[in-house]
């Protein structure tokens, strides 16, 4: 039961790729949930226009998948617009790997718990769930958004799925700058949590049935200062 929690997915994979490997097997299913849209779409868009196969979103991710050796015909590509909740439990059911990339996490929470309502089987999978940006921030049952990576330009907590007990808190696409690093430690500091900052080429390696993990530089901890 593991959450491979990445910044940005494929560079993750070029910078770790045989560490990866090591948990991603080549005969792996894996179910791709691309709904962190930006606005609301519908079914033939979704196919079209934001994932279909010409797109840079669909090679990127998709490239990356095939990077780590999983087939093409092995990888299910999810509507949340045209797919049953049934269809959908099933594939959730039939896959090794959810993968959750990134986008607008309301959006996806929006799809995930009121519009398919498979908030609970992601809850309490026993599946490898990779998560990329807002896919990784999503997996904690409370996560933050910095101003610089929220749609909305504040600072703000929002609810995730809860995949993880919250050992942490995260922070996705860091950069080297002293005001935003300062900020990560002072919300490390006022909520008495660790905040790893995972930078783009970085990842974390989490396992939830004992709570360990493994840290893929660049990453970067904060710890509360007393």
């Amino acid at each position: 039961m593991y959450s491979l929690l990445f910044s940005d997915f494929p560079r993750g994979v070029e910078n770790h790729k045989e560490e990866i490997k090591k948990y991603i097997k080549e005969n792996y299913k894996v179910a791709v949930l691309p709904w962190a849209f930006p606005v609301e779409i519908d079914a033939d868009r979704f196919e079209n226009e934001y994932f279909s196969k010409d797109t840079n979103r669909y090679q990127r991710y998709i490239g990356a998948l095939k990077e780590l050796g999983i087939q093409k015909k092995n990888i299910i590509i999810c509507n949340c617009y045209r797919d049953s909740r049934e269809k959908l439990l099933e594939i959730l059911k039939l896959v090794d790997v959810i993968f959750l990339p990134g986008g607008n996490p309301e959006m996806m929470f929006k799809k995930v718990v009121h519009d398919t309502e498979l908030l609970y089987i992601l809850k309490h999978t026993d599946k490898i769930v990779i998560g990329e940006s807002a896919g990784t921030e999503l997996q904690l049952r409370r996560y933050f958004i910095t101003a610089k990576n929220n749609y909305y330009k504040y600072f703000a907590f929002y609810d995730g799925f809860g995949i993880l007990n919250d050992p942490f808190y995260l922070d996705v696409h860091s950069i080297n700058n002293k005001n935003y690093l300062n900020k990560l430690q002072q919300v490390s500091t006022e909520t008495k949590k660790d905040v790893y900052a995972i930078y783009d080429g970085g990842a974390i390696l989490y396992n939830r049935s004992d709570e360990t993990f493994k840290v893929l530089n660049p990453v970067t901890k904060f710890s509360p200062k007393k």
